[in-house]
């Protein structure tokens, strides 16, 4: 059965209903000796004989070839609804991905905005660090990721969207709201107990580079939990855990609600880029160009 090919059915079907192998032929846009080849290689892997060959243009089903025919609409039909189903659901459906910061200061307006030029589209939006993000799109799971790093640029491009920076959050108690006031820096709270993310965050490893570009790498040895969901690490802050550097789009619901506070890490920001990344073969579908041709327009205004 490995040997009958869809092609050899839509040929079967084409002789059948236009009548002979030449009008076949013709509406398929094919030679007519490809059509012959065609039917023999469906007679040989089936072991029948489908056409009753009386004259050149008079040509007849046999038993088994009324068979092969219904059975060779049905296949045929089912191919095509299910074709058709997967097209017109690529077609609405948008289907991306974000990791935390891109996530929380990024996206919603921007999908916003897509969604009153596109009522028609269903957007897809799924979470994860920056290196389970770009996993994705390698394997097709989404067509458009927004991280905070660059990991695989051999088969991906990164363009960036927007800037993002780095800041210490700790929980808003009267000691630290003091520290803030006087202008104290994120950098001279490094001595507090730390929480980490974990390692797959694009955020973690660029504070990771920064204490390093900083000789702070003992900092590491004051770490007193790793958390992998954002909005734990948030809350482990807030109650006074210790404190973190985050990035300052993913906290900023929890500055507005006071629950924490954000001091600088120095003088000068440290900033770091928000990238769209998708797969360099190319393969997004009209929904996703528009989108990613949106966020370009949206960073140039």
């Amino acid at each position: 059965m490995s040997n009958i090919s869809l092609k050899q059915l839509e040929v079967l079907i084409a002789v059948v209903e236009q009548g002979s192998f030449t009008a076949a032929a013709e509406h398929l846009y094919l030679a007519q000796s490809t059509v012959s080849s065609h039917i023999s290689a469906l007679e040989e892997a089936l072991r029948v004989v489908l056409f009753r060959r009386e004259s050149k243009k008079n040509i007849t089903l046999t038993a088994d070839g009324k068979r092969v025919y219904r059975y060779a609409k049905d296949v045929v039909s089912r191919c095509s609804a299910l074709e058709s189903e997967l097209n017109t659901g690529r077609a609405r459906e948008l289907v991306i991905g974000a990791s935390t910061a891109p996530s929380k200061g990024l996206l919603p307006e921007q999908l916003r905005i897509f969604s009153e030029s596109h009522p028609e589209c269903c957007c897809v939006v799924k979470s994860g660090d920056s290196e389970r993000i770009q996993q994705m799109v390698l394997d097709g799971d989404i067509q458009i990721g927004f991280v905070g790093s660059t990991d695989n640029r051999q088969a991906l491009t990164y363009e960036c969207v927007a800037e993002d920076r780095l800041v210490m959050i700790t929980p808003n108690t009267p000691r630290f709201a003091a520290l803030k006031e006087q202008g104290v820096l994120g950098r001279e709270l490094l001595g507090e107990p730390m929480i980490f993310r974990d390692h797959g965050s694009g955020t973690q490893k660029m504070i990771d580079n920064y204490l390093s570009e900083q000789g702070n790498d003992a900092v590491r040895e004051r770490v007193r939990y790793y958390a992998s969901d954002p909005e734990l690490l948030q809350q482990m802050v807030a109650l006074g855990c210790g404190v973190s550097i985050l990035s300052a789009l993913s906290v900023q619901e929890q500055v507005t609600a006071g629950t924490l506070l954000t001091f600088e890490l120095e003088k000068k920001p440290v900033s770091r880029n928000i990238y769209m990344v998708y797969r360099k073969k190319n393969d997004l579908s009209d929904l996703a160009r528009e989108f990613a041709r949106q966020v370009r327009q949206n960073k140039e205004d």
